[in-house]
């Protein structure tokens, strides 16, 4: 039988990490979301890997960011699958692959994640990384627009 009162502290805890890390209390934060992130809380991971990505209270590290994505992501955490996609997009944390990012952009966009969908969408248009589509470009602009509504 699990102790509802475990599941109180789990929760308080997660709130209280949350409220700290939105206060950018990033120390407290870690204190409180790490041992949920090891529970495979995946709010936690995504938080967690925010910090250690962009060193935000603590050395950056990002493969370790980019790896707790990934167990965020795994769970269907929206925003994880975005900031996989961009880690990938700038080669933060993981090799640079941007058939990959667009790969991650895309499952981002199945979540609704707007910023997935202009991501997508500037990718096509600037054709630097990715050969020009402006078919594609007009697709995900139209997508993110329609999020928008």
């Amino acid at each position: 039988m699990s102790n509802s009162n475990e599941t109180d502290v789990f929760e308080a805890d997660l709130i209280s990490g949350l409220a700290a890390f939105d206060s950018k209390n990033f120390s407290m934060a870690y204190q409180l979301l790490a041992p949920l992130a090891m529970q495979g809380n995946a709010e936690s991971l995504w938080r967690l890997g925010m910090m250690q990505m962009n060193g935000l209270g603590m050395v950056e590290n990002q493969p370790l960011g980019f790896e707790n994505f990934v167990k965020a992501a795994d769970q269907g955490h929206g925003f994880a699958h975005h900031m996989i996609a961009v880690a990938y997009m700038t080669g933060e944390g993981v090799e640079k692959d941007i058939g990959k990012a667009i790969e991650w952009f895309e499952k981002a966009a199945e979540y609704g994640l707007q910023g997935a969908m202009y991501a997508l969408s500037m990718l096509y248009e600037d054709g630097k990384e990715v050969e020009k589509d402006l078919e594609k470009t007009q697709y995900w602009y139209d997508l993110a627009d329609k999020a928008n509504d």
